[in-house]
């Protein structure tokens, strides 16, 4: 696999043109070497110059305040932190993502739902970027739905829990499988596991406990629809010994007792049906996507500051990275957020970085996603992969911070193993 391809997996399930009619008249074809300038835009690199080991601090932020989200110049002036720059760097996806996205361009469409919620808002995806180069915020939040990110993966991180007048309180260690049932593009099955995609499931996930103690075997296995409502699963509780069914991602639910949302996950991991969209503009920001963070449990304390205060800042690289400014507002009355502003990378189509208002208007919560070349523990490529995540809750001054210790992709998962049947076993 290419250094510069893409796979991104986060806890949660989101998910040949050779002969080929779809493609209208002589449109060209979408290639590694194009791909920016075909399904997006590059970034602006003249008004700034952005030279590796220079650092954003509070001291010269006036200096790079255009390409420095606000609420983010917040967090470097009470805060303190430090933004390690370092060049720009393109990226692409796979070359079977690539391949689905000219063998179905144009026959997406996306369907007028007013202000419902239940109802499926696209037709005729099948895989692949569905709208290169997007024209509309509702187009955006489908090509970040259908963002490449493997066809399945496996990962281990830890979670910490972190308050900025008491430090670090807790953590916890958890282990990740996932796997695409609709829209794979690298692995056979493609372009889909045809028993899942039958019961309408687009895909699933194991997670499991491995650490603390107490928490060690807790376990579950859950469902993503096709159509837009509230996945579905199983959790298996070691102290009674019983697997109880459930709810997942009910929206609006926390995560495991942290600072995000279940759909909070990967940006937005909901339905875009759930929103309304709005493109604000495309714009040239600071962001973590070649991070580089280091993985391995040993390599969460260089990631995050957790000795000095608020403990929780990331240790993260900072590129110059072309951006869709999304904003987001809920359809669902009682959801606990106003309104979210949504910086999404042009290249890869991934969240990294997020702003969330409460229902009085008033910022709330701050997310931002890392990726950093790892090695691959399944195949021995050096790849572009989740790395890290910190959301921070401003209003109570405490975060959630995530740090990837390693990880796998496209590996050929059996989908025979996200099955409530194999989940006591495996949570031994």
């Amino acid at each position: 696999m290419n250094y510069k391809s893409l796979w991104l997996t986060v806890p949660a399930i989101i998910f040949c043109l050779h002969g080929n009619p779809s493609l209208a008249g002589d449109a060209e074809e979408i290639t590694e070497d194009n791909w920016t300038e075909m399904v997006a835009f590059s970034p602006d690199l003249t008004e700034t110059k952005i030279k590796k080991g220079k650092k954003v601090t509070k001291d010269n932020l006036a200096e790079f305040k255009k390409l420095v989200p606000v609420a983010m110049q917040m967090l470097i002036e009470k805060y303190g932190l430090v933004l390690k720059l370092r060049e720009y760097e393109p990226v692409h996806p796979s070359e079977g993502y690539i391949r689905a996205t000219n063998k179905y361009r144009g026959q997406a469409k996306i369907l007028d739902v007013g202000d419902a919620y239940n109802k499926r808002g696209i037709e005729g995806y099948v895989a692949g970027l569905p709208f290169p180069n997007p024209k509309s915020g509702l187009e955006v939040a489908w090509n970040f739905y259908y963002a490449y990110g493997g066809d399945d993966g496996e990962v281990y991180y830890s979670v910490y829990w972190i308050s900025a007048s008491n430090g670090l309180e807790h953590s916890e260690e958890w282990r990740l499988s996932v796997i695409r049932a609709t829209g794979r593009t690298d692995i056979e099955p493609i372009p889909s596991i045809e028993s899942l995609e039958k019961k309408g499931i687009q895909g699933a996930g194991l997670t499991y406990a491995l650490a603390p103690y107490d928490k060690k075997g807790f376990g579950a296995v859950y469902y993503r629809s096709i159509e837009p409502k509230d996945g579905q699963g199983h959790t298996y509780v070691p102290s009674m010994r019983r697997i109880l069914k459930n709810s997942f991602g009910t929206r609006g639910d926390t995560w495991n007792g942290t600072d995000l949302l279940y759909e909070d996950v990967r940006g937005y991991s909901g339905y875009p049906e759930w929103m309304h969209w709005k493109l604000l503009g495309k714009k040239t920001f600071l962001l973590p996507l070649h991070s580089g963070v280091k993985f391995g449990k040993k390599q969460a304390k260089q990631t995050f500051d957790f000795k000095n205060r608020p403990h929780w800042n990331p240790v993260f690289q900072y590129e110059p990275r072309p951006v869709y400014l999304l904003q987001s507002t809920p359809k669902l009355p009682d959801y606990p957020y106003s309104k979210q502003n949504l910086y999404v990378d042009a290249e890869t189509f991934h969240i990294l970085y997020k702003e969330s208002f409460d229902k009085k208007g008033e910022l709330w919560k701050i997310m931002i996603n890392s990726a950093s070349q790892r090695p691959d523990m399944e195949s021995g490529d050096t790849i572009l992969g989740w790395s890290g995540t910190v959301v921070i809750d401003i209003q109570s001054e405490h975060a959630t911070a995530f740090h990837v210790h390693k990880a796998r992709g496209n590996s050929g998962l059996n989908p025979n193993m996200f099955t409530v049947s194999s989940l006591r076993k495996r949570s031994k």
